[in-house]
């Protein structure tokens, strides 16, 4: 019932992908004394398109640039799918001399952001529900 509405699905949406981000920053600590582990990390959100499309992963597709003037450049399938994978990344620590480039301390700041995303999310998603439930008179 309120997955036809476009705040409900992107809210579930946006929490799905904190819950998946979460799991690969719990890998990347696990892994932390694991010679030649590379850090993982997700690209950034993209909210789903209002057209309510999926992509491979049983997701909704993410929202496309519109090419309003035949001379903008299109956005190829390609991209968008280079878009939906796992990225590694070394940006405080480096390489340790056993090839490994988690940083425990970066990772705990991750986890920290995602938490608070996440809370914010379920928040919105609560609030959401009382206001509909408002306007439908069950408040």
């Amino acid at each position: 019932m309120l997955s036809g509405i476009d705040l409900f699905q992107v809210t579930g949406d946006r929490m799905r992908y904190l819950t998946e981000r979460q799991t690969v920053i719990a890998r990347n600590i696990a892994n932390a004394d694991t010679p030649g582990y590379q850090a993982r990390d997700l690209p950034a959100f993209a909210p789903a398109t209002m057209a309510g499309g999926t992509n491979s992963s049983g997701g909704s597709s993410q929202v496309l640039l519109a090419q309003t003037n035949p001379g903008h450049m299109a956005l190829s399938a390609d991209s968008v799918a280079s878009q939906a994978t796992v990225v590694t990344q070394a940006e405080y620590g480096g390489e340790k001399p056993d090839g490994n480039t988690v940083s425990v301390e970066e990772q705990m700041i991750k986890s920290a952001d995602v938490a608070n995303a996440f809370a914010m999310a379920s928040a919105v998603y609560a609030k959401s529900i009382h206001i509909m439930k408002l306007a439908v008179g069950g408040g």
